[in-house]
């Protein structure tokens, strides 16, 4: 999903703006893999669904953290789950350093420093929503012989 934003010059002049397409990858999930995410946290975040530290192709610890993890938080959980999977990958496009990632009911953000309040947004969730179908009744097949005498 393309998303509008508008940039400046290193200098920050404002009449030397630019525009420039960002392409926001938007991810079906279910609700069940969305749920394992929170469960495996080491200590699940108030301010978000879950949030993990991505250092490395290969290693995603279950917290938070832009500092020395503490050792609960120091398991790889890299390969427990595909969504997390998929979702760690993405970030290393737009953050090939690593960092931390938050994952909110409807998009996963990342923050530049610990104590930076922006947030800025590299995926779009959708759940995935099983709908319920009322029954419908049937009637009852017509035998052979009552359909073809009509």
């Amino acid at each position: 999903m393309p998303i509008l934003v508008e940039t400046t010059t290193p200098d920050y002049n404002t009449e030397d703006k630019d525009e420039c397409m960002l392409d926001i990858l938007q991810l079906h999930v279910n609700l069940d893999e969305f749920d394992q995410l929170r469960l495996c946290q080491a200590a699940p975040p108030s301010d978000c669904h879950a949030a993990f530290t991505v250092r490395g192709a290969k290693t995603i610890w279950p917290a938070a953290n832009w500092d020395e993890t503490e050792a609960a938080g120091k398991i790889n959980v890299r390969g427990w789950f595909p969504l997390l999977d998929k979702m760690a990958d993405e970030f290393l496009i737009w953050r090939p350093q690593g960092g931390c990632f938050f994952v909110h009911r409807e998009k996963v953000t990342y923050r530049i420093a610990e104590h930076d309040p922006r947030n800025v947004m590299f995926l779009l969730l959708e759940q995935n929503r099983m709908a319920v179908v009322p029954p419908r009744t049937i009637e009852p097949a017509m035998p052979l012989r009552a359909y073809l005498a009509r």
